[in-house]
């Protein structure tokens, strides 16, 4: 069984055996998992892998086909999204565009009848949390993108729920913008002790904020762990090759995964009983700032990327040359055969591996 982070054996969010379906398709298979207290945790995956999915079914936007949804270990799979304790923060603000910062991050606790001091130092509690405590008393058309956003977790955060759902917040800001939010993200998530649950398709979003990440594709769970597990010992060849870059090579038999960075080009006589490696050609070298990233192909056609230090020497590097690949066989990922890994998800004896409450 996966314990979340703070070791925390009550989960605040858990599926057991949530499965959900429309009409003939199977949006989200058999699915279980935990999400604890005061965690960020990352639903990743391409359009249609069921991360908004299950993103809805915790919010109570849809009820689940089979199994149930459980917060703070109470069944609420039939209670309507007003009577659960979360809130939601999508990629529209839906921010009311005739009242202020002040009044828009107040409008839910005003609707609960909160005393009027009440509501006033909460509102001025979580807009300092969102630095933008001088802004309280601009329209939403006064703001920067970066700024409604803040303005939107604060209302959503304003009512202290149990868990704050995100469904891709980010995907409307320009790339320099979104990756500054990321970091007030990570950082009002921390500073607030708020389970988060985030929804996107951006690799890179999920590995800098996330404590742990779900890898989604058809509907299924591929993998949780930690950003670092994931990365590091991807799970099936999905996982490989949809977070970050991987190299697919097939050796002694086996199909293993190897990440760029930890390939190296040698000379093509290089001492070869030193770990595994492969002949190829270097066909292309691109300058990518930190690193050349080299396209080299085998004798068999396979290609492979290898990143090269910049700065170091790069004579290697050069296009039309002859080299030895080589790696590390500690740093080589053995993948499962694609049957093997489609089906990880349905089968009880995998559910713990992927971060699930076994049968």
């Amino acid at each position: 069984m996966s314990e979340s982070p703070t070791g925390n054996t009550a989960p605040v969010i858990a599926f057991d055996r949530v499965g959900k379906r429309f009409g003939a398709t199977t949006a989200l298979h058999e699915t279980s998992l935990r999400i604890g207290e005061g965690e960020f945790f990352s639903l990743l995956g391409p359009s249609g892998c069921g991360k908004t999915t299950s993103l809805r079914l915790i919010a109570g936007f849809e009820r689940p086909s089979t199994g149930r949804v459980l917060l703070d270990g109470v069944d609420v799979s039939g209670v309507p999204p007003y009577r659960r304790d979360v809130n939601t923060v999508f990629q529209q603000y839906a921010l009311f565009p005739h009242l202020n910062v002040f009044d828009n991050v107040a409008f839910g606790l005003r609707s609960r009848k909160v005393p009027k001091v009440e509501v006033g130092r909460r509102v001025r509690e979580l807009l300092e949390v969102v630095r933008l405590p001088d802004l309280a008393g601009r329209r939403p058309a006064q703001l920067s993108g970066g700024q409604q956003q803040r303005v939107a977790l604060a209302r959503a955060l304003v009512n202290r729920p149990r868990a704050l759902l995100l469904d891709e917040p980010l995907g409307a800001l320009d790339l320099k913008l979104r990756e500054s939010m990321q970091t007030e993200l990570k950082r009002i998530q921390q500073e607030l002790g708020t389970t988060f649950v985030y929804v996107t398709h951006d690799q890179a979003e999920a590995l800098a904020m996330s404590d742990r990440i779900a890898v989604m594709d058809g509907g299924r769970v591929c993998q949780i762990g930690s950003p670092r597990e994931v990365y590091d010992r991807p799970a099936n060849r999905f996982v490989a090759t949809f977070i970050g870059t991987s190299n697919l090579v097939a050796t002694d038999g086996r199909l293993v995964a190897v990440r760029p960075e930890r390939m190296s080009l040698q000379p093509v006589d290089a001492d070869r009983s030193t770990g595994p490696g492969v002949e190829a050609t270097v066909t292309s070298a691109a300058f990518l700032g930190a690193v050349v990233r080299c396209t080299c192909v085998t004798a068999e056609g396979t290609e492979l990327l290898v990143d090269v230090d910049a700065a170091a020497d790069t004579t290697l590097a050069r296009p039309g040359g002859r080299v030895w690949v080589a790696w590390q066989a500690a740093d080589a990922v053995a993948l499962p055969h694609d049957d093997a890994a489609a089906s990880a998800a349905d089968r009880p004896e995998t559910r713990s591996a992927l971060g699930g409450v076994p049968a």
